[in-house]
């Protein structure tokens, strides 16, 4: 999910996100989960033309995290990705 948002981030920069969706459902449950909103996500992800502007920030705010809330996460993730609902993210 981190270089998925990533990438969509840079990519509705950019103007050529297509059907896909940047701030969906999908991505806002990264969010939650690192303690970020999509506006900082998106300034850290055009930070640098690859992964590592997105990366320090989520090092940065996942640091100290237990493994457990981890974990939990990926498999909220998962559940996602077995069952989206429908519509593209």
């Amino acid at each position: 999910m981190a270089a998925r948002t990533a990438d969509k981030a840079r990519a509705a920069n950019d103007g050529t996100l297509g059907t896909f969706k940047y701030n969906c459902s999908m991505d806002n449950k990264m969010f939650a989960f690192a303690g970020i909103d999509a506006s900082e996500r998106h300034l850290a992800a055009i930070s640098t033309a690859d992964d590592r502007g997105a990366e320090a920030l989520l090092l940065r705010k996942l640091a100290g995290k237990p493994d457990d809330e981890a974990a939990g996460y990926n498999s909220v993730i998962l559940e996602w990705a077995v069952n989206p609902n429908g519509g593209n993210c």
